[in-house]
């Protein structure tokens, strides 16, 4: 084939995206931010990870997609979330088999809920310590979670 070149430099062999699982309870604020962060993240720094959110107990209280806290926060960062805004996501049994590596938020608020309702995985998660919007006000929380994800995505990075 003539004129048919192929410079390593371009060539990106197939790699396989690890899937990463952020739970909470609403699916609504703190497991929202992880994912939006963590995409916007391990995007622009070419990593082979991809992160999504679901719930442990949804609530219809839930005014929208997406929690404002959650909005205004990622806006303040500069993380478009337009092709974020769905639906909150209950989790599925199926899930604990299906992504490599699942965080629940709050450990004290989630392991309660993962005994009751998926005890068999309830001690194959990691759990972090990221309290609800009601517990602890959110111009507290979500700089601490936003530190996390960064540690995180420079952890992965090193692997």
């Amino acid at each position: 084939m003539r004129g048919f070149f192929i410079f390593a430099e371009h060539f990106k062999p197939n790699v396989v995206e690890k899937r990463i699982l952020f739970l909470c309870t609403g699916n609504y604020y703190r497991s929202r931010f992880a994912e939006i962060l963590f995409n916007y993240l391990a995007e622009k720094q070419e990593l082979p990870y991809k992160a999504f959110s679901k719930g442990l107990r949804l609530s219809k209280r839930n005014k929208g997609p997406l929690s404002v806290y959650t909005e205004d926060y990622l806006t303040t960062l500069d993380v478009n979330i337009s092709g974020h805004l769905r639906m909150p996501i209950p989790v599925s049994s199926d899930d604990f088999e299906y992504y490599h590596q699942i965080i629940a938020m709050d450990e004290k608020e989630h392991r309660a809920l993962m005994k009751t309702y998926f005890p068999a995985a309830e001690d194959n998660i990691e759990y972090w310590s990221f309290a609800d919007d009601y517990i602890e006000a959110p111009a507290q929380v979500l700089p601490k979670l936003e530190g996390k994800v960064r540690n995180f995505v420079a952890h992965l990075k090193k692997e």
